[in-house]
C-alpha cells in the first residue's frame, strides 16, 4: 500500500511539473516531464496488481505518441497520430470486452442512442470545422478522429449499461481524452497560434489516470 501511495505521488508530481512548466513557458522542463508521465502511470498500475497486457501495450504507444508530439514537423505529427491511433484501437478492444456482443451489435442496442448522438455531434462538428484546413493530413486526422470517437462511444455506453464507479471513471476518462486530442487538433489546424496550450495536458493527465482505474486490471 505504501509503495502504491509513493508511486501515485510520483505520478502527481511529474504531471504537475509538466503542467506548471507548460503554463510558465518552460519548454525543456515541459518536454522532459512529459516523457515521465506514462512511465509513472505504468509503475502505478503495476503496483496495484498484475495489469492487462493489452492495456500496458496501449500505454507504451501513448508514450511513443507523447514523445513524437514534442518536436515540431509534419512527420512527427503523423507519427504521433499513428501511435495514439494504436492506443485508441486497444482501448476500444478492452472496453468492448466488457460489453456484451460484437462492435456492430453495440450500435443496435437501445442504450446506444444517447452515446451515439453525443459522439456523432462531436465528430460531425469537429470534422466540419477542421475539414478545410487539413489538406494532406485529411486522411490520418479523420481516421484518428473516428477511432477516438469510437473509444468515447464505447466508454459512455459501458457507463450507461453498467453504472458502476469504474464505468463512470472510464467514461469520464474517455471523454477527457476526446477533449484533449480535440484541443491538439484545433491548435494545430484551426487557430493561427496555440490557444489551448496547457489545457491539453490538464485534460490528458486525468484522462489517462481515470481510464487506468478501469482498464488497468487484468481480467
Amino acid at each position: 500500500m505504501r509503495n502504491k501511495q509513493l508511486l501515485f505521488g510520483l505520478f502527481i508530481l511529474v504531471s504537475s511539473l509538466n503542467i506548471w512548466a507548460k503554463i510558465n513557458g518552460l519548454d525543456s522542463i515541459a518536454a522532459g516531464s512529459k516523457l515521465l508521465i506514462i512511465p509513472a502511470l505504468i509503475a502505478l498500475v503495476f503496483s496495484d496488481g498484475k495489469p492487462a497486457k493489452k492495456y500496458i501495450i496501449a500505454l507504451l504507444f501513448s508514450w511513443i505518441g507523447d514523445a513524437l508530439l514534442i518536436p515540431e514537423g509534419t512527420g512527427f505529427f503523423i507519427g504521433g497520430i499513428a501511435a495514439f491511433w494504436v492506443t485508441q484501437l486497444l482501448y476500444c478492444s478492452l472496453i468492448l470486452s466488457k460489453l456484451n456482443g460484437t462492435l456492430l451489435q453495440q450500435f443496435s442496442k437501445s442504450s446506444a442512442l444517447t452515446p451515439l448522438l453525443l459522439v456523432a455531434t462531436y465528430l460531425g462538428s469537429t470534422l466540419f470545422l477542421l475539414f478545410p484546413k487539413l489538406n494532406t493530413l485529411l486522411v490520418p486526422v479523420c481516421l484518428y478522429a473516428i477511432t477516438l470517437s469510437m473509444t468515447g462511444f464505447l466508454g459512455v455506453l459501458l457507463w450507461v449499461e453498467a453504472k458502476t464507479k469504474t464505468a463512470i471513471y472510464l467514461a469520464t476518462g474517455c471523454l477527457l481524452f476526446v477533449l484533449s486530442d480535440s484541443m491538439i487538433a484545433f491548435d494545430a489546424f484551426y487557430f493561427s497560434e496555440a490557444f489551448f496550450t496547457h489545457w491539453i495536458m490538464i485534460t490528458y493527465v486525468p484522462a489517462q489516470f481515470l481510464i487506468s482505474l478501469s482498464l488497468g486490471k487484468s481480467r
